[in-house]
């Protein structure tokens, strides 16, 4: 199946998925895989985890300097209820990864697998 999408339609309909998945977060009381997935690619991270008790959200990035032994990997932690905010600061706008949102926008709302996306 192909996708025809904008970019100004992406973006949006992003904005209103985080919000949905905030929700159903909070329902069952761990992340939607449509949000980690969304997180791990906006933020290149190399793990994602909810802690329920704060209600925060940690992500783990790679330190650019290069280590002989192990990677070094820095934490950091956001609010879930500001999920919006923060992935938004996060938007990427190259063809790629507008392609990776288009993809992860419409199997999240009509569970075909989308094959191809075409930016418009």
């Amino acid at each position: 199946m192909t996708a025809y999408q904008s970019r100004k339609q992406i973006k949006a309909l992003l904005q209103e998925m985080i919000p949905a998945q905030v929700s159903e977060c909070k329902k069952c009381d761990k992340l939607p895989q449509p949000l980690v997935d969304l997180i791990m690619h906006n933020f290149q991270a190399k793990y994602v985890c909810y802690h329920k008790e704060s209600n925060t959200v940690e992500v783990g990035i790679e330190e650019q300097e290069a280590s002989l032994h192990y990677p070094k990997i820095r934490s950091m932690n956001f609010k879930l209820e500001e999920a919006t905010s923060w992935l938004g600061e996060r938007f990427r706008n190259e063809e790629q990864d507008l392609r990776f949102y288009a993809r992860l926008i419409a199997n999240e709302g009509y569970q075909n697998k989308i094959q191809e996306v075409i930016l418009v």
